[in-house]
């Protein structure tokens, strides 16, 4: 491994234990508990950050979201409860 995928590795970690405080977010955004303009920075924040992590599937849910937001300033619930889901699994993998 190159000093370069080590430090990859360690920020993609780090990227994995964030996602672990923007799920308690997410499901509290579930239940009405969050405005919507932190909901939006931390969907933002997933859908960018997720592609270079190499998640590419949890950016494309979050950019979802993130664009209904921009739209509506709602989240549709289907849309939110795919990508808490999909931040479940990666946070539990």
């Amino acid at each position: 491994m190159t000093d370069f995928d080590a430090r990859y590795q360690a920020l993609r970690e780090r990227f994995v234990e964030r996602c672990r405080g923007d799920l308690a977010v997410l499901e509290q955004a579930q239940g009405g508990g969050v405005d919507a303009e932190s909901l939006r920075a931390t969907v933002h924040r997933l859908s960018g950050a997720a592609g270079t992590f190499g998640y590419p599937e949890l950016s494309r849910l979050a950019g979802v979201v993130d664009d209904e937001l921009i739209l509506s300033g709602v989240a549709d619930e289907g849309s939110l409860g795919k990508l808490v889901m999909a931040v479940r699994v990666l946070t539990q993998a």
